[in-house]
């Protein structure tokens, strides 16, 4: 069904309840209006331009998704601050790589929350991880500013 056979149904709806009410108060009765049959045959250009669209992006999407993680994992490292090891005597990697980790945790904590707010399935669920994985990164980021302080 397209989006104008749904708006046109909406407004069908909307014109029969009122005048319902309105002939409830009244004391008459009014008949509902019957919407219309509409061909499931008929094929608005929208439609076919969407599924062409999603019949040739198949394969294209997983290759189009791996510039936007190579720049969240290189904006991260770059947070988590892949300078200082090259820098400083006698420092490790390990900093980096674990503050990355943490931030990438973060993130996935984020992205469940969104999840949670924008889906009407499991929304609890989604929430109450998102929290809880926001609440580790939070307290991984203390713990590894508190081992920055001993070194």
């Amino acid at each position: 069904m397209t989006k104008w056979a749904r708006m046109r149904r909406r407004k069908e709806r909307k014109r029969a309840e009122e005048a319902l009410g309105k002939s409830e108060a009244e004391g008459k009765e009014v008949k509902l209006a019957e919407p219309e049959n509409i061909s499931e045959n008929i094929k608005h250009p929208q439609e076919i331009e969407k599924i062409e669209d999603a019949n040739t992006s198949g394969p294209n999407t997983i290759l189009s998704q791996i510039p936007r993680y190579a720049y969240l994992l290189t904006f991260f490292v770059l947070l988590a601050g892949v300078f200082v090891p090259l820098i400083t005597r006698q420092a490790s990697f390990d900093a980096v790589i674990q503050g990355t980790a943490t931030l990438f945790l973060g993130l996935a904590g984020a992205i469940l929350l969104f999840k949670g707010v924008t889906s009407d399935k499991r929304r609890g669920i989604f929430i109450a991880i998102g929290f809880a994985l926001i609440t580790i990164s939070l307290a991984l980021i203390f713990t590894l500013q508190e081992h920055a302080r001993l070194y």
